[in-house]
């Protein structure tokens, strides 16, 4: 006997657990945070904008790398200078793609707090792509932030 499955699910944005800043993903010992907060949503050419980020492992136990992968809005030209200050502020290494800048970090007790600055190519009004912090070994065990 064999048997095809295909379904979708969908969750409207107020009802889902990521909020417009911050998500909280429980769990034993491995609840992950995310917290994403950007300066503001519009800018002209070239003016910096700064990203903040906390991201946490609750429960802290050793467990291993994470990975928390910021959206950018479009056309963002990330500083790279702010990304070498943020690898002495707790981040192990970083990747710059279009639309996000990939941060992978070692778990410590307490966080990680870090920051970048990027510029628009383009003036804009905008939101970002989705930002996600979730276990090396486990991406399903993730946090959602939506900005």
């Amino acid at each position: 006997m064999q048997t095809n499955v295909i379904t979708s699910y969908y969750i409207p944005w107020p009802q889902a657990e990521a909020t417009q800043t911050e998500n909280f993903k429980s769990g034993d010992t491995r609840a992950l945070k995310l917290k994403v907060d950007f300066d503001r949503h519009e800018a002209r050419v070239g003016e910096a904008l700064a990203c903040r980020v906390e991201a946490e492992r609750i429960g802290f136990a050793g467990y291993g790398m994470m990975i928390a992968e910021i959206g950018l809005p479009p056309g963002a030209e990330v500083d790279r200078e702010s990304l070498e200050e943020a690898k002495r502020n707790g981040v192990d290494g970083y990747e710059v793609q279009p639309d996000r800048v990939v941060f992978y970090l070692w778990p410590s007790a307490g966080g990680s707090k870090f920051q970048f600055i990027f510029r628009p190519r383009f003036g804009i009004s905008a939101m970002s792509a989705p930002s996600v912090l979730y276990d090396y070994y486990n991406p399903e065990a993730n946090a959602l932030s939506c900005r």
